[in-house]
């Protein structure tokens, strides 16, 4: 009819792949990759929420793949005897097998109450529940039942810190893809029990993005008592928060995290008895618990320490099973990863000399001490004084390298810290990639070099293995540095560049007022 019109309805709804940043658009790597599968998505391609294969999905697939893979690389240690250094030289040494042995739970004796263990609480606790489970098996199976039960333990946690680095990430999920496939986490997913802090640091990351400070904190608590490194995160928190002017979420937040980590360490320790652990002979129960001496010397009996004489005469320091934790850490002297190794293997002597058995390194824990601040300070100007507020994980990721290269102590397994982080703070395959080679090098290097100390005349010497740690840690300060750049100069921030300013921020967000970068 003459007065009809024909009304043309436009679908103004974006196509779902509008909301999820592509690698293969802005990374140089992807797009180079997927060309040897028919190229980049085109724009108009719907890509994820819709359909089965969700980019979280697909990372979770990724993960699980990459689990498996370094399940079969440490397989041979789960069922090979350690002998002739089997485990340096087919490079699958792992904790949780070794332990299962050194911390006797293949004794059936209970993480602390039975025997001293040398982790926080909720790391014994996984350790505890599993060596329970293996119970059901024949002596024979149980070391490899434990640790096949920790390895999925473990790839459980594994998922969930994937799946919230890519909830973290915003629109750029698929960046959790680096986590996903990273060398590093086939390498060590499972040298010790990391992953269990890391997934619980994970979730308290989230619900804080999530505007939830309370149970950001507890999350981070109980990752706390699982391994001290997530109690760090309170300071880039606190840095932001008072530029931003929240102090008040940020109090909430390090006050349960606090208190979540008191809440499962304090009752272990009161009923945790004392061992006297004789660096050249047995491990010595030498008191009972807090709890039950508490009626006769009060408030004495929450002190970490006690003095006892042994049965020969000798009077000696006896520590809380739970304390041991603290204590070792205070007492031990260089590590073989770390800086101050390289400096003291040098030097030719260590930096405390003459230590009577158990005396803490004074010279060296002040050395620790006084760089990790001087780093921290460097790192609160760079808070303050950048342009436009630093994003929480490049702030994160920026405390735990400063920590772990000025740390006495840098085990292998502490570079999956820096994993879900570094794809936070500075999402690019090329120099992640270039880290995950040197940690590989460490690694090889390092089990080599332990190869020789046997006087077998085998392995390499241990400027070779040193000076893969200086190429390592040269590589994280390589990393840092354009994570800093970043932060100097926003328009290089490919976070930013995809159109969110930070999507772990949190409260942190509110009324922010983008400053134009100084050039």
């Amino acid at each position: 009819m003459g007065n009809d019109r024909v009304v043309t309805v436009v679908d103004s709804r974006p196509p779902v792949s509008s909301d999820v940043v592509l690698p293969s658009s802005d990374d140089p790597v992807v797009a180079g990759a997927v060309t040897a599968v028919g190229g980049a998505p085109g724009r108009h391609a719907r890509i994820g929420e819709r359909r089965l294969w969700t980019p979280v999905r697909v990372i979770i697939a990724l993960t699980l793949l990459t689990c498996t893979l370094g399940f079969l690389q440490k397989a041979p240690c789960r069922t090979h005897a350690w002998a002739n250094e089997y485990q340096y030289t087919r490079v699958c040494y792992t904790d949780v097998f070794a332990l299962y042995f050194a911390e006797r739970l293949s004794e059936g004796k209970r993480p602390y109450l039975d025997h001293p263990v040398e982790y926080p609480v909720v790391m014994g606790a996984a350790m505890a529940a599993a060596s329970e489970v293996v119970q059901v098996f024949d002596p024979g199976e149980r070391p490899r039942r434990f640790y096949d039960l920790t390895w999925a333990l473990l790839t459980a946690c594994a998922v969930v810190v994937a799946v919230t680095t890519a909830r973290l990430a915003g629109r750029r999920r698929w960046d959790a893809a680096l986590f996903a496939l990273a060398p590093g986490l086939a390498l060590h997913g499972t040298t010790n029990w990391d992953l269990i802090a890391m997934a619980l640091a994970g979730g308290g990351l989230l619900c804080w993005a999530r505007r939830r400070p309370v149970a950001a904190g507890v999350l981070l608590g109980l990752a706390t008592a699982a391994k001290l490194y997530p109690l760090l995160f309170l300071i880039p928190l606190a840095l932001l928060a008072v530029r931003a002017r929240r102090v008040r979420t940020f109090l909430v937040t390090a006050l349960a995290t606090l208190l979540g980590a008191a809440a499962v360490t304090v009752p272990v320790y009161l009923a945790s008895p004392y061992y006297y652990v004789d660096p050249a002979g047995p491990i010595t129960q030498v008191a009972t618990s807090p709890l039950d001496r508490f009626g006769d010397q009060g408030l004495d009996a929450l002190s970490p320490h006690v003095v006892a004489r042994m049965s020969d005469g000798r009077t000696v320091t006896g520590v809380n099973s739970v304390y041991r934790f603290f204590d070792l850490n205070q007492t031990r002297g260089a590590d073989w990863d770390s800086l101050w190794f390289v400096v003291q293997t040098k030097r030719g002597v260590p930096l405390d000399s003459n230590l009577q058995p158990g005396e803490a390194p004074h010279s060296l824990n002040r050395g620790v001490a006084v760089s990790f601040v001087l780093l921290l300070i460097g790192i609160a100007i760079l808070a303050f004084k950048a342009a436009r507020r630093p994003r929480l994980p490049q702030l994160l990721f920026l405390t735990m390298v400063a920590f772990l290269l000025t740390n006495k102590v840098f085990s292998p397994q502490y570079a999956i810290w820096l994993l879900p982080l570094a794809v936070l703070a500075r999402p690019r395959w090329r120099p992640f990639l270039a880290w995950q080679a040197t940690e590989a090098l460490v690694l090889l290097t390092r089990f080599y070099y332990f190869l020789g100390l046997d006087g077998s005349g085998h392995g390499v010497g241990v400027w070779w293995f040193l000076t893969a740690v200086l190429i390592r840690d040269a590589a994280l300060l390589v990393y840092a540095g354009f994570v800093v750049r970043d932060i100097l100069r926003p328009e290089h921030d490919v976070v930013r560049a995809s159109g969110d300013d930070d999507p772990a921020g949190g409260v942190l967000t509110d009324d922010e007022q983008p400053v134009p970068a100084r050039l």
